[in-house]
């Protein structure tokens, strides 16, 4: 299982399939996210019940299946608690997700696209170094 979260190049692209409950100030909603390895293949990773609180509910119902969204802030646990009197494990990490947008494809591609530099009277100028 894989998932990011961080701003730009970093932040996490989730699907969007459903939301699984609605509260005033949470929602429990199930994503899937996938990553690319450096030979070039893919790993789904499927996100049950992701916990989006606070102003995060906010556009869920807006959201259709299949839809992309990217995760701008939000954390990852695997904290103990007790259970029977006895310290236990979640069986899986939680996630939840304070902060998203819908993701917009970049018609440039992303980070791989050069910029723009214009050309000038002083580019045939030497270097002084």
């Amino acid at each position: 299982m894989s998932f990011n979260i961080g701003e730009h190049r970093f932040s996490q692209i989730a699907t969007y399939w459903q939301t699984r409950e609605k509260h005033d100030n949470y929602a429990v909603v199930s994503l899937s996210t996938s990553r690319k390895d450096k030979e070039g293949n893919w790993f789904n990773s499927n996100w049950g019940f992701v916990r989006f609180v606070g102003k995060a509910v906010n556009g869920l119902d807006e959201l259709e299946p299949k839809d992309r969204i990217e995760i701008v802030s939000g954390m990852i646990s695997s904290e103990p608690y007790m259970k029977d009197g006895e310290k236990a494990y979640p069986k899986t990490p939680q996630i939840v997700v304070f902060a998203w947008k819908r993701y917009v494809r970049s018609e440039e591609g992303g980070n791989d696209t050069p910029p723009v530099v214009e050309d000038s009277e002083d580019s045939n100028e030497e270097l002084p170094f």
